[in-house]
């Protein structure tokens, strides 16, 4: 993992490996597609208690590529479009995205399994919202009151 520029940020350790299939071939209409699956166990950071945690990734992935956007909208539903640079694939690349998309924007342990007891961080009732509290220009509305008169 600690080869994957793109992914090692997001991970809380590359220690690990990945396993990953890639078939390059032509659909039935001689479409350039590739299909593959990737798998992996990332440790990632729960965002509840924020500490580091497994995220099992196990994604099937079926692409065309393409080398533009109108191309990219012409592809059949079950294709995603993948982008070429330079009309080159990089296959690392492929597996590196993969992984990327899997990780969720906000991944937390199950709420049994995580370190923070959500029960402290609920407040049964906010003494000073019950409270009214007089606003700030209550004072200058009093001024131009007395400057009124």
């Amino acid at each position: 993992m600690q080869d994957l520029a793109r992914l090692a940020p997001l991970l809380t350790s590359t220690e690990g490996e990945a396993a990953f299939t890639l078939a390059f071939d032509h659909d039935e209409t001689n479409r350039p597609r590739v299909r593959g699956t990737v798998r992996a166990e990332l440790q990632v950071c729960c965002q509840r208690c924020l500490q580091s945690m497994p995220l099992a990734v196990d994604a099937a992935f079926q692409l065309s590529p393409v080398t533009g956007l109108g191309e990219a909208e012409r592809l059949p539903a079950e294709y995603e479009p993948l982008l070429l640079d330079e009309r080159l694939l990089r296959p690392m690349d492929l597996v590196e995205d993969e992984l990327i998309l899997a990780i969720p924007p906000a991944p937390r342990h199950a709420a049994a399994d995580c370190g923070v007891d959500l029960a402290d961080y609920r407040q049964e009732s906010a003494p000073e919202a019950s409270q009214r509290k007089e606003s700030p220009f209550a004072a200058l509305r009093a001024l131009k009151r007395d400057s009124d008169d």
